[in-house]
């Protein structure tokens, strides 16, 4: 069987897929579009996406064109999937793959709340329309990719949606059986059409059911399995003559399915060598999809390649020409009925004619399809105004919105945190009482250095006090004042040791281990000047810096302006302030 059969089935899961309201507008719309809005636009590209695409793509690309202006919404994005798929529908394999990819790249953009589902990553049909683009091109590792992806972005619907998602699951399972009968891989093909089947029995109605039986003809017509062919064939047939009573009321998905059922048996009547009897199949199939015009070429050129097999040339030839005059025609339908010409005039030996079909193949060939090309590249402009404007508009959102952003960022990272100690609770709990033991020892340690700090200083305002009050007692007593003077002298040496400063120093230091850097690097200051500067830290007042010091208040007071000025201070700051700001 010819690989085009299976394109051609493709619709049917899609026209499956689909469960949106037809829209009730008229085709008086197209004369008055100025008062269509972007919802109802998009309506009546569903409307008329298989049955009048070319009047679906004058939709699709006004409402590009017109609503340009427009903040970027889900309609707008829905309007390029529309439109990618309506170029699937005529053919043009290209151009519905850039706007398919254009409807992704704007959903991104889209703010989680404007969404139908906030939780969906990419849209599923989306992605379900770009792997048929890749299966129609035979690139099947890729149209897989598409639909696994599509399918686990089903599962990610709101409840809300589970009809739907019962329809894109049932769809994507559908696609990837058609790859495995592509593969001759029938007994995997098998195995999910039965998925497939259970689904629709257990979720769906008549047709999707009918649906299942239609993919099971498929799939034995192609492995070449009669008996369970006709099986199904049976099936159909007893439905078919069911419901043809009432096809009138019923959806068209009845009249599309009906209509395979029958071009399928006329193929495999062919296959048998019944070719006369396919005839009266696929004209029954005709009949049935008189309503699908986008059926109508399809069936047309099955017909005329059946008469141009029995040798009726004539037949063949008039709906061949008749056909290339529908409107709905793809660019690829029309090559295939050029070459159905060619192979005529080729057997009557018609060279008049046979050349202007050459010609006319060679022009179609080398042209791809520019159906609204003027049309379609202002509505690719408008997409990249929108896109530009709505970067634009994120941007600003980002600046005006920085501080919830950062909050939100935070939030993550507590939750990343959280999950984190859910897993590592018994460890992080271990971990944090160890450093709280750690960090307690650490602060005795330093309340002990402190202790020792200013017990060091007491220590030195006490021995100078002391021995203060001996040179006191010595210079009163004038008598021995030449007999003591070297006594004196010792005293004074003993109040002006360094070594007491000098463990003063070392325990300044890790009490407060950054203070004399930051200190130096504000002037160059003298050893009398930063231990000045020391007891100043320690929040002593002149009286204790002079005891301690083993100086006069006076000599203080002088200390303390010299430092004032090489520290650069302003008149009137305070000396003590700035020293404990450091």
């Amino acid at each position: 069987m010819s690989n085009i059969n299976y394109f051609k089935y493709l619709f049917l899961f899609l026209l499956t897929s689909h469960i949106s309201v037809v829209s009730q507008v008229t085709d008086k719309l197209l004369i008055n579009l100025e008062k269509v809005d972007l919802k109802s636009a998009n309506d009546s590209m569903i409307k008329y996406k298989q049955v009048n695409p070319q009047k679906s793509l004058k939709f699709g690309f006004y409402a590009l064109n017109s609503f340009k202006d427009e903040i970027l919404s889900l309609d707008f994005v829905n309007t390029n999937y529309y439109l990618g798929e309506t170029f699937f529908y005529v053919g043009d394999d290209r151009s519905s793959y850039e706007y398919l990819s254009k409807s992704l790249q704007l959903y991104s953009l889209l703010e989680p709340n404007k969404r139908r589902n906030r939780n969906v990553i990419k849209p599923p049909w989306i992605l379900v329309l770009m792997g048929n683009v890749y299966f129609r091109n035979k690139d099947y590792f890729n149209a897989e990719e598409f639909y696994y992806e599509a399918l686990e972005n089903f599962k990610l619907f709101d409840p809300i949606f589970d009809e739907e998602k019962y329809y894109g699951t049932a769809t994507s399972l559908g696609n990837l059986a058609l790859i495995k009968v592509e593969k001759k891989e029938y007994k995997s093909a098998l195995e999910i059409y039965d998925e497939v089947f259970d689904l629709r029995v257990e979720n769906g109605d008549t047709t999707d059911i009918l649906t299942s039986y239609l993919s099971y003809m498929e799939l034995y017509l192609q492995n070449g399995d009669d008996e369970m062919f006709m099986e199904y064939y049976n099936k159909l047939d007893n439905a078919y003559k069911a419901y043809s009573s009432n096809m009138a009321n019923n959806d068209p998905q009845f009249f599309l399915v009906f209509s395979i059922f029958n071009r399928r048996y006329a193929e495999f009547l062919k296959s048998k060598g019944r070719v006369s009897e396919s005839l009266e199949y696929l004209f029954k199939a005709k009949k049935i999809a008189v309503n699908l015009e986008y059926e109508i070429p399809k069936i047309n050129l099955e017909i005329s390649n059946t008469n141009f097999y029995l040798g009726m040339n004539d037949d063949a030839e008039n709906l061949t020409l008749e056909n290339l005059n529908l409107e709905q025609l793809n660019q690829v339908q029309k090559i295939n009925n050029f070459k159905l010409l060619e192979k005529i005039y080729t057997v009557e030996k018609s060279i008049e004619n046979l050349l202007k079909i050459k010609d006319s193949i060679i022009l179609y060939n080398e042209q791809p399809n520019q159906i609204f090309f003027d049309n379609q590249f202002n509505a690719l402009e408008s997409l990249i105004l929108v896109t530009e404007k709505q970067n634009d508009l994120n941007i600003s959102k980002s600046i005006n919105n920085r501080n919830a952003l950062v909050s939100i960022f935070l939030v993550a990272i507590l939750f990343l945190i959280a999950v984190s100690l859910r897993f590592n609770f018994d460890l992080q709990k271990e971990k944090n009482t160890r450093l709280g033991l750690e960090k307690d020892k650490i602060n005795e340690e330093l309340k002990l250095k402190r202790r020792e700090l200013f017990s060091k200083i007491n220590f030195i305002s006490q021995r100078n006090d002391y021995l203060n009050n001996i040179r006191d007692q010595l210079d009163g007593d004038i008598s021995i004042a030449k007999n003591l003077k070297s006594i004196k002298r010792e005293i004074k040496n003993i109040t002006t040791s360094e070594q007491a400063y000098e463990e003063f120093d070392k325990m300044f230091s890790q009490v407060y281990p950054n203070f004399y850097k930051r200190l130096n690097l504000t002037a160059k200051l003298s050893q009398t000047d930063i231990r000045l500067a020391s007891y100043i830290k320690m929040n002593h007042s002149n009286n204790e810096i002079s005891r301690i010091s083993g100086i006069s208040l006076r000599t203080v007071e002088s200390q303390r302006y010299r430092l004032s000025k090489k520290l650069n201070l302003a008149k009137g700051q305070d000396l003590n302030r700035f020293i404990l700001d450091i």
